[in-house]
């Protein structure tokens, strides 16, 4: 591992324009080499994926793999998808790997995102024991084998009268999990949390996305202001920067119509766990950023998503009392 280095993960993160703090980088690489599979949690946008793929091709060049195994976790998997399954083919029942026996056939680093959203317990069953340096015998044979599967650990002796499929010593998994999702850490196996080091990828200041963002214009800064409610991160800023920019091009949108486009795009959808009460300070926070037409539209948004405690349509007259918007209101993009 000589050349998998934090100073080396610094200079690919630089060369592909990407900006992490040195300690983060520095955390992952450790991890690793100290033999231990990785999860990267954090705020939405704060580039957990991007720094998995980043750390697998680095791992790459310096050949500890010969590339990464990138798949999304889902509420279906089952050890059909992760271990394999016979399928049947004209010749007979086939076994099929699923993406874990082929990520280390392959040499593969294995990027599983969004790893929570798995029922763990029913698609990693037998692979908890591998990941805890044990051989598992699978009741599976490979075509033109007798004997058995069996996943075995580096280093470790194989079963008798078995078809090992050895893990190489320097094969990884890098998941990430968004810290939205902290609740499902309970969900989990505590046989699998042992098994990961968990490693935070934090949300930079505003300052430092504000200067991403700079290129793309400054209108998306105004938004910034929506993290005092959850810390978003940079990507989803740039996403919204670039979209803003590009619907710039359209002489006829508003400015005030853009901000309205891009908060209910790319910045509602990641607010919806708000209560009543931040539901009715959103509104009075973005409200002022957006001309009349907009404001409408945006009270209903808000009504609509984050449900019955959004705030109430104002009278038009100061100092009047709230009166609610009724509850079957459409909500209408652009009205």
């Amino acid at each position: 591992m000589e050349d998998f280095t934090a100073h080396n993960l610094e200079a690919l993160a630089v060369e592909r324009g990407l900006v992490f703090p040195r300690y983060l980088l520095a955390e992952v690489v450790a991890a690793l080499r100290a033999g231990k599979h990785v999860m990267l949690t954090g705020p939405p946008g704060t580039g957990k994926t991007s720094l998995a793929y980043l750390t697998a091709e680095l791992a790459r060049s310096a050949v500890l793999c010969t590339g990464c195994l990138a798949v999304t976790a889902s509420s279906d998997w089952s050890v059909d998808e992760t271990i394999g399954h016979y399928a049947v083919t004209p010749e007979g029942p086939v076994f099929r790997s699923g993406f874990f026996l082929q990520a280390i056939q392959t040499g593969e680093w294995l990027v599983i995102d969004e790893l929570n959203r798995a029922d763990l317990d029913r698609a990693f069953g037998p692979l908890f024991t591998v990941l805890a340096n044990q051989p598992v015998i699978l009741p599976y044979t490979q075509v033109g084998h007798t004997n058995p599967i069996a996943i075995v650990p580096s280093a470790i002796e194989a079963p008798e009268n078995t078809d090992a499929i050895r893990i190489p010593k320097s094969w990884r998994i890098i998941a990430t999990m968004n810290e939205f999702d902290k609740a499902s850490l309970h969900k989990l196996s505590y046989a699998l949390l042992r098994r990961f080091a968990y490693i935070e990828v934090e949300a930079p200041p505003d300052d430092i996305i504000r200067s991403l963002i700079a290129e793309h214009g400054s209108i998306v800064a105004d938004l910034l202001v929506l993290r005092r409610f959850v810390d978003l991160g940079p990507a989803l800023f740039l996403d919204a920067a670039r979209y803003a920019e590009e619907r710039g091009r359209d002489g006829g949108a508003t400015r005030s119509r853009i901000l309205f486009e891009v908060f209910y795009s790319y910045f509602l959808p990641q607010l919806d766990r708000l209560d009543d009460h931040q539901a009715r300070d959103l509104f009075e926070l973005v409200s002022p950023l957006l001309d009349a037409p907009e404001i409408v539209t945006l009270r209903r948004s808000i009504r609509r998503v984050l449900g019955s405690g959004a705030p109430a349509a104002r009278d038009s007259s100061p100092g009047e009392p709230l009166r609610a918007v009724p509850s079957d209101e459409g909500m209408r993009r652009g009205a």
